[in-house]
């Protein structure tokens, strides 16, 4: 019996505002090759240009797009220089890619993360000067987390500018000693990202600085079932002062106050799970094409319409009503 799945089409009449859109853009590949990094991504399908991305989101029921330009490749490769270029070109790329119809076609500008002064000066010009939407940062570079203290000058200056920050999960460094021969984005991709929203309430940023909007990629990751169990930082914490003592609101308030995205997590199990944590008001779609096969984005679509748990007014919010209201190139 083959094993070839059969495509059912996408549900007409659907119009998504997709915060969760792949691109692999030239010059993003050149500044790779100028870095000495190759990319470790499988081989990846990528749009030859912003007329057949728009023809493809068309196929797809996707009415705009937020264009994300990385590959598990990511931005930082040793050097600070070469990773403040890859930026800078990458989003001056973004930039005229958008152009092209740019009531359906934004872009989250990456950032030389973990070089702070870099990123600082990045976020500026890809918001001020280029147009940016948002920002987007992997959960990792170099081994080093989102959330950790050392750049709360970052944070703080997202949270002045009320920053949406998409975070896409990257491979952890640990995973090539673990000898699996799964593939790092099947399973470890959402405990990435369960990690970062962990890091980011334990280290009181979530608190600190509330204006920054951030968008955690699949559904959050683990973390609405995981839900409960990160509860488990106020009672066993071996630093001084404890969690408790320095946030004795505990880990709840904080839970529903993330961003999410429904890429490759349209299924019912999922959504319960994310409704039952997030405010319908944060979960937008994700569509994660064209890195997953045209398949998967429409079973997600077709389950997304026929999922109970959407009322139609929460699925009105999901489609694009969150995405009108947060950002303004599509309001």
């Amino acid at each position: 019996m083959s094993d070839q799945r059969v495509s059912r089409g996408t549900p007409a009449g659907l119009r998504f505002i997709d915060v969760h859109h792949h691109t692999v853009l030239p010059e993003y590949q050149q500044a790779l090759i100028r870095s000495g990094a190759g990319d470790p991504s499988r081989p990846l399908r990528k749009n030859s240009d912003a007329q057949e991305a728009l023809d493809n989101m068309a196929t797809l029921g996707i009415e705009a797009a937020i264009f994300n330009p990385l590959s598990v490749a990511g931005v930082h490769h040793g050097d600070d220089a070469n990773a403040r270029y890859l930026c800078e070109t990458t989003n001056e790329a973004l930039a005229r890619f958008s152009s092209h119809d740019p009531k359906r076609m934004g872009f989250f500008a990456p950032l030389p993360f973990p070089d702070l002064d870099g990123s600082l000066r990045a976020m500026e010009y890809a918001l001020d000067t280029l147009g940016a939407d948002g920002l987007i940062l992997l959960t990792n570079q170099n081994g080093r987390y989102i959330g950790d203290p050392a750049f709360e000058a970052l944070y703080a200056e997202m949270d002045r500018r009320g920053a949406a920050v998409f975070v896409h999960p990257a491979k952890p460094n640990f995973v090539d000693s673990l000898e699996l021969k799964l593939w790092a984005a099947i399973v470890e991709y959402p405990f990435e990202t369960t990690r970062i929203a962990a890091n980011l309430i334990y280290n009181g940023f979530m608190q600190k600085y509330p204006n920054i909007k951030w968008i955690l990629a699949h559904a959050g990751g683990c973390l609405p079932y995981l839900s409960l169990r990160l509860r488990l930082m106020e009672e066993n914490d071996e630093h001084r002062p404890k969690f408790s003592e320095r946030h004795p609101e505990g880990v709840d308030p904080y839970l529903d106050k993330f961003w999410f995205d429904t890429a490759i997590s349209g299924s019912r199990a999922a959504m319960a799970a994310l409704y039952a944590v997030a405010d319908p008001s944060r979960i937008f779609f994700g569509s994660d094409w064209p890195y997953i096969d045209r398949v998967y984005v429409e079973d997600q679509s077709n389950s997304l319409v026929d999922d109970p748990t959407l009322t139609r007014e929460r699925f009105r919010l999901m489609e694009r009503g969150n995405a009108q209201r947060v950002f303004p190139r599509f309001g």
